[in-house]
């Protein structure tokens, strides 16, 4: 391990640690290892850096000051000696996230006037994300997901509360023993994401599709099929069997998947179909994609990357596929504003009633027109290449 410059760490220097342009981390002279993070937000939290297995190990103790210098010290000495032994980061007795949350509310949360509030958030936000894993598998990672997921959604407000009740239950499992540290450690807050305008050259969509070809199921086909739709992440990977009418080349997204809330039938391409129809059918199984059998694929920022590096293409995201398979449906191939805007589920503001209607109805054999055309373009695309 390299070697650290230290100082001697004193409540009153902790006291006058201010962030800087970027994250750093002061250690102890006195405790090898043992030293404090400075987060550029200015939150801070004690950190231990050792080694397990031969591998160099970064571990989060927690955070100040609810954690004061002298219990930091005390869980650094823990932890080493843990790690020693080989028990360290175990559950006393290992358990569903989702058991636990059930305990939690059964114990601190019923009897308060904002439960109801908390018992909502876990429901529709966390849980059906991360009920099934197991308490101590959850990492930071994983909640940041949760939280960017809802923020994503435009409901920033709900966001930070998924955060501060996510916090909340961690902190109350770590007192009880039933983790060693928590994974909530000096979770950010949630931002608004910047509005994009990314559309990827056809090179790069090319070299994106290769790369999805090389990943294969489940991601890779993922990946490909929302290039295909023009679909929203969430609800491509969320594809349901029961949604899928082969015969008619339709796919019915109910209004409870999607993201404005209203139903929407998305018709399929050949292109499309073809993909689906390699995708073998698991038998009690209404996930297209699923590596579990029982929930949706995820782990989408790990594949990302894999496609980052297989593809070269730099400064992209899943959902920039959205937007240019948009674009070149209205610029290359001519296809009415009014037309992609109902494919891809928007509905504007000023449209109501019979209109609506209308848009609903009359515009499906554009929206298949549209989507042929979009898909034989990839296709060409693809085929030129080879």
């Amino acid at each position: 391990m390299p070697k650290l410059s230290t100082v001697r760490l004193t409540d009153a220097l902790v006291r006058s640690l201010k962030p800087k342009g970027q994250r750093y981390e002061v250690y102890d002279a006195s405790q090898p290892g043992f030293g404090i993070r400075v987060a550029t937000s200015g939150a801070l939290s004690w950190v231990l850096l050792t080694r397990e297995n031969g591998r160099r190990k970064r571990v989060t103790l927690g955070a100040y000051p609810a954690m004061s210098l002298g219990k930091a010290r005390e869980a650094a000495r823990v932890a080493l000696s843990e790690i020693s032994d080989g028990t360290f980061g175990r559950t006393k007795k290992s358990m569903p996230f989702e058991t636990v949350v059930h305990e939690w509310y059964a114990r601190e949360q019923r009897a308060k006037k904002s439960f109801l509030q908390v018992e909502q958030a876990m429901r529709l936000h966390v849980l059906p994300f991360l009920g099934r894993h197991q308490l101590d598998q959850i990492s930071k990672a994983d909640l940041m997901r949760v939280i960017d997921r809802v923020a994503d959604k435009g409901k920033l407000t709900q966001a930070n509360r998924v955060r501060s009740f996510i916090t909340r239950f961690f902190n109350w499992a770590t007192e009880r023993d039933l983790l060693w540290q928590s994974p909530a450690v000096a979770l950010p807050r949630a931002t608004v994401e910047k509005s994009r305008d990314r559309v990827l050259s056809k090179n790069e969509l090319l070299a994106i599709w290769r790369a999805a070809e090389q990943k294969r199921y489940p991601l890779g086909d993922v990946v490909r099929l929302l290039i295909l739709t023009a679909q929203r992440r969430d609800e491509v990977a969320g594809m349901r069997w029961s949604e899928l009418d082969i015969d008619r080349a339709r796919w019915i997204i109910s209004k409870q998947r999607a993201k404005n809330g209203r139903a929407h039938v998305v018709t399929l391409s050949p292109q499309s179909l073809a993909i689906l129809a390699k995708i073998p059918r698991r038998a009690d199984c209404d996930f297209v994609f699923t590596t579990t059998g029982h929930s949706a694929v995820s782990g989408f920022s790990r594949a990302k990357a894999a496609l980052d590096v297989r593809s070269s293409v730099s400064d992209w995201r899943l959902h920039d596929l959205r937007r240019t398979a948009a674009t070149y449906m209205a610029d290359e191939l001519r296809i009415a504003p009014a037309v992609v805007d109902r494919l891809l589920n928007h509905v504007a503001g000023s449209v109501r009633g019979v209109a609506l209607v209308y848009q609903r109805s009359e515009y499906l054999a554009d929206r298949e027109a549209a989507l042929n055309a979009w898909g034989q373009l990839v296709e060409d695309l693809v085929n030129f290449d080879k």
